[in-house]
């Protein structure tokens, strides 16, 4: 049995120019701009959820900092776009 996941709908307005390049990298990954744009809001999401535990992590328990090299922290700041 599947379970239906609920969704909000949002009419949004977006540029002309905005609106053809953003079609143009859907049809470049093979999908519609629908699902583009449903796909990267979700790893928007993620991403910040991500920083964010994070930035709390490095605020309140700086110990754990001590465990990684400087060039391994970098790399990890640099995956999570901080």
């Amino acid at each position: 049995m599947e379970t239906a996941i609920k969704t909000k709908r949002k009419v949004i307005d977006i540029k002309p120019e905005t609106f053809r390049e953003l079609s143009i990298i859907a049809a470049s990954r093979g999908t519609n701009l629908k699902r583009f744009i449903e796909t990267s809001l979700d790893e928007l999401v993620e991403s910040y959820e991500d920083a964010s535990m994070y930035n709390y992590l490095k605020a309140n328990d700086p110990e754990g900092l001590n465990i990684v090299d400087p060039k391994e922290k970098q790399e990890f700041e640099k995956w999570l776009k901080l």
